[in-house]
């Protein structure tokens, strides 16, 4: 994990939208992060209390492949002129009435395409969401 990472923190720092949300990073290390979403009433979708918007789910996926995608990064190497994601496909496998948590695993990694596996999983571990995310780092 690179030396500018913190272990814990109890947002998703740097990233305004992220903190809107509620997100928070439990872990992190080199391939894998796992963040939380909190269930909240602005994250409710349209005319269905007590679910989650998709949107907000596809945003915790995103997230967390980021957060992911940050821990590739060693310390020794010049500083990323940016990351972007370049594909994000999420299949609903439930309705997330509950806080959620995801959990980005590296696929594979390359100079300039990570893939990333991401799963949702409700406060009961029931799996709600999986998402692949491929992320593009710019490099100098």
């Amino acid at each position: 994990m690179p030396n500018d990472f913190p272990q814990e923190t109890s947002e998703a720092e740097g990233a305004p939208y992220l903190r809107s949300l509620g997100m928070m990073v439990l872990e992190a290390e080199v391939g894998r992060a796992k963040l939380s979403l909190p269930m909240a009433g602005h994250l409710e979708t349209f005319r269905v209390n007590g679910v989650m918007h998709g949107g907000a789910v596809a945003s915790l996926i995103d997230a967390a492949a980021g957060m992911a995608l940050r821990t590739l990064k060693r310390p020794e190497e010049p500083p990323w002129r940016g990351t972007a994601t370049s594909d994000l496909n999420v299949s609903y496998l439930d309705a997330a009435m509950s806080d959620l948590t995801a959990e980005a695993r590296l696929l594979r990694g390359g100079r300039s395409l990570a893939f990333f596996q991401v799963d949702v999983r409700d406060a009961s571990e029931k799996l709600v969401a999986v998402g692949r995310v491929t992320m593009f780092i710019r490099r100098e």
